[in-house]
């Protein structure tokens, strides 16, 4: 009885000490990161003071890695790390935490191993997440609203031999971003017929930065634009409708980007073969090729092409090691010659749209690293760029309104920094304008 009510009392003082730090956050002249790092470590306190001394570190998430994944690397259990994750339904998608953000995790030693206390990761320009484990053992999410600074910048050019991706990383922009708009366009551009160099292109995101400058999260895009070979034009604005847990993108009219099924899912490769009829560069003869290939350095990360079930993760003969998802009772996808698979990812297991599946590779019967995409209806091999899939569904009435004041307030400020004079010429002929 002693412990529990030192243990109560710890838990009630961390609680107050916590609410008065977030009173005075906005006045703290520290780092941002440092700031809500404090934050949560006072309230993870109502955990930790009474139960012994916790260890914090501060992580940043890698390449293809998805926030489950990192917690684990800090040292994490599993079951741990999926009761956590969990909490965040309300406040944030996970799926949400991208290349680069970082996230202050506090670890609990015990006699089992280090217990996952909780964790900290700012979500946006006006709030972070704590999420902390209680004396009950039960994780809780909870919002805190922070007073960081927004900047949105614009990056415009041409493609260049390197590809889109390369392109926008050489305009200085961050992984996140270059990833970003690669993503907008996957589900309706024809990357191989329709982009190449001299394509042009513009993209606008999100800078997060504390009192002093310090960027703590970069790269959440608002707007991208793209004008293919043939002339035609896609704008897309990244709009979070109410009451969702995450963005996602629309065209001008409220319709949503998303397809059933993404025309290439992988980011800054080029296609190498095409669907049909081939001389087999392995085998020296004609056979059908039932897939299109997208040639990339092994370890890029392979995304799922849409939603559905994974129905093999394996070796396969020639494929080499092979996913395979089905997404309904008609559609599904084979993804071949990958060198791993996403840590984890079992046969059973539901993926969504843009998850990372598996990594390119060279198994099977293969010549150089590459993706092999095949598209299936019904069980037949179709082309994937051929491919005619369900459109994306539009806003509801109720929801338009606020699209459109979004979608007016992004435009002001495309005008404003095409307008700018702070440009920066690069010796591609891309440009880079802030505003």
């Amino acid at each position: 009885m002693r412990h529990t009510t030192k243990r109560r009392a710890a838990f009630n003082l961390a609680v107050k000490l916590s609410l008065g730090c977030a009173i005075g956050f906005i006045a703290s002249a520290g780092t941002i990161h440092t700031a809500i790092a404090q934050n949560a470590n006072l309230e993870h306190m109502a955990f930790a003071a009474g139960t012994g001394q916790s260890d914090r570190q501060t992580i940043s998430i890698r390449a293809g890695e998805t926030l489950e994944q990192a917690l684990i690397r800090a040292g994490a259990m599993r079951d741990d790390v999926a009761s956590a994750v969990r909490s965040l339904a309300r406040s944030l998608d996970p799926r949400d935490v991208r290349r680069d953000d970082k996230v202050t995790v506090f670890m609990q030693p015990g006699a089992g191993g280090n217990r996952l206390a909780g964790f900290n990761l700012a979500s946006g320009a006006e709030r972070s997440v704590t999420v902390t484990r209680g004396i009950d053992n039960v994780f809780r999410a909870r919002e805190m609203t922070t007073n960081m600074q927004r900047k949105t910048l614009r990056i415009a050019g041409v493609i260049g031999q390197n590809g889109l991706v390369n392109a926008v990383r050489e305009l200085g922009a961050p992984d996140r971003a270059a990833d970003s708009i690669a993503q907008a366009f996957a589900y309706d551009v024809d990357f191989e017929r329709e982009v190449g160099p001299g394509t042009e292109f513009e993209l606008m995101y999100d800078r997060v930065s504390d009192l002093r400058g310090q960027v703590v999260r970069e790269g959440e895009p608002v707007f991208a634009r793209m004008t293919t070979a043939g002339g035609r034009t896609i704008q897309l604005y990244r709009f979070q409708p109410p009451g969702s847990a995450s963005s996602d993108w629309y065209d001008a009219a409220g319709r949503s980007a998303r397809k059933f099924l993404m025309r290439t899912p992988i980011n800054g490769a080029r296609l190498t073969s095409g669907f049909g009829s081939r001389v087999h560069p392995v085998l020296g003869y004609t056979k059908m090729h039932e897939g299109i290939d997208f040639g990339a350095p092994i370890g890029t990360p392979i995304l799922a092409a849409g939603d559905g079930v994974v129905t093999r993760a394996s070796a396969m003969g020639g494929y080499g090691n092979v996913v395979d998802i089905q997404h309904d009772a008609t559609w599904s996808t084979r993804y071949g010659h990958i060198s791993r698979f996403a840590p984890g990812l079992r046969p059973g297991d539901r993926v969504k749209q843009g998850d990372v599946i598996a990594f390119v590779g060279n198994t099977g019967r293969s010549t150089g690293p590459h993706l092999h995409y095949e598209v299936r209806r019904n069980g037949q091999a179709i082309n994937p760029l051929g491919v005619g899939v369900p459109t994306g569904q539009a806003l509801p009435p109720e929801q338009m309104a606020r699209f459109n004041a979004f979608r007016a307030r992004i435009d002001a400020m495309r005008r404003e920094a095409i307008g700018s004079t702070s440009i920066a010429q690069a010796g591609s002929g891309t440009t880079r304008i802030t505003n």
